[in-house]
């Protein structure tokens, strides 16, 4: 990534699903207000955004969203909600402000481990977006380090059964692959293409490799595709964000969202899974050649230790914080 790599920036949407220690909600909107008051009693600039509007408005501070996916208990007095990230630079001191929205929450709500709850992690390069080199590069490191990252992840985030986090690897692209070789030069091709088809196709070309998802999937015939299509929000790394808006299935963001990472419930959690995403951006991109010892067999926990720390040099940070803590508890199945 050269000189960007210290430019990386990001946003963290966190799901939770929040119940009140002290009175019950008659509705949805009216726990968010006062979720809202609350984080800004913390010094929390944020707002409610009902419509989620990806506008970039609405990432200069913090948001809460009603996250549909997370089922809503009334009669429990039980709501699901996002709280959205503003941007971030990945140099700033942002777990200060990931501990002061938590300390708030958990002030006033009771936070329910769910599995319907997700952390994501959106990276992105500043002034310029990644390249079609880089995210390549990038691409095959999701599919070399996926054993490794796997090991990090609850079992219930790791299995392709899992709808919103599905392996890159059956991306449509490699259905007829049998192993990570081929798989690289797909990817390869795609990069290669630019020198023809320019540096947009070429990304497109990426993403399609990466992110491909089945017409005859339910959603597929639900929506009349009649040939496969991208769908990034159903893998556990979705580089869509890197299409421009024109492409109907792109934001226009400019960023690579990691998927994978469960529901968050405390703030050591969320940043945890923000300085996995944020060194393994920096570190596959800025060394440019991250080595491939086993291709078949993937990436040892090892190789993942030393991108992550290479990932940390480049951004300027000493450790890599309290992802040490995500390592360490590893062998552990909870689901939490």
């Amino acid at each position: 990534m050269g000189s960007q790599a210290a430019s990386l920036q990001f946003g963290v949407e966190i799901e939770l699903l929040l119940g009140s220690r002290k009175k019950a909600y008659g509705s949805w909107s009216a726990l968010a207000k006062d979720v809202s008051k609350r984080l800004l009693k913390a010094g929390i600039n944020n707002h409610i955004n009902e419509g989620g509007s990806r506008s970039a408005e609405n990432y200069s501070e913090w948001s809460i969203v009603q996250e549909v996916t997370i089922p809503s208990q009334p009669a429990n007095n039980l709501w699901g909600i996002e709280l959205v990230s503003p941007v971030y630079p990945a140099a700033w001191y942002w777990a200060g402000d990931i501990d002061a929205v938590f300390a708030a929450v958990h002030g006033a709500f009771m936070v329910v481990a769910s599995p319907h709850c997700s952390t994501h992690v959106h990276v992105s390069a500043t002034p310029a977006p990644l390249s079609t080199v880089e995210l390549g590069l990038l691409a095959k490191a999701v599919l070399y380090f996926e054993p490794a990252l796997d090991g990090l992840a609850p079992t219930v985030r790791r299995s392709s059964s899992t709808y919103w986090c599905q392996s890159n690897r059956v991306s449509q692209a490699f259905r007829d692959q049998q192993g990570l070789d081929s798989c690289f030069s797909i990817i390869d091709a795609a990069v290669d293409s630019a020198a023809v088809a320019g540096e947009v196709s070429a990304t497109r070309a990426v993403v399609e490799a990466i992110n491909l998802f089945p017409a005859g999937s339910a959603y597929g015939r639900a929506h009349g595709k009649k040939h496969d299509f991208v769908r990034g929000k159903a893998f556990k790394w979705d580089f869509s964000g890197m299409l421009p808006k024109s492409a109907g299935c792109g934001t226009g963001l400019g960023t690579v969202e990691f998927r994978q990472p469960p529901g968050s419930t405390a703030a050591d959690e969320a940043c945890a899974w923000v300085t996995l995403a944020l060194t393994f951006v920096a570190g596959v991109t800025a060394v440019g050649d991250f080595g491939v010892d086993n291709v078949d067999a993937g990436a040892s926990p090892a190789e993942l230790w030393n991108v992550l720390h290479s990932g940390a040099a480049f951004i300027g940070w000493e450790g890599l914080g309290t992802l040490e803590h995500l390592f360490g508890s590893s062998s552990s199945d909870s689901d939490n």
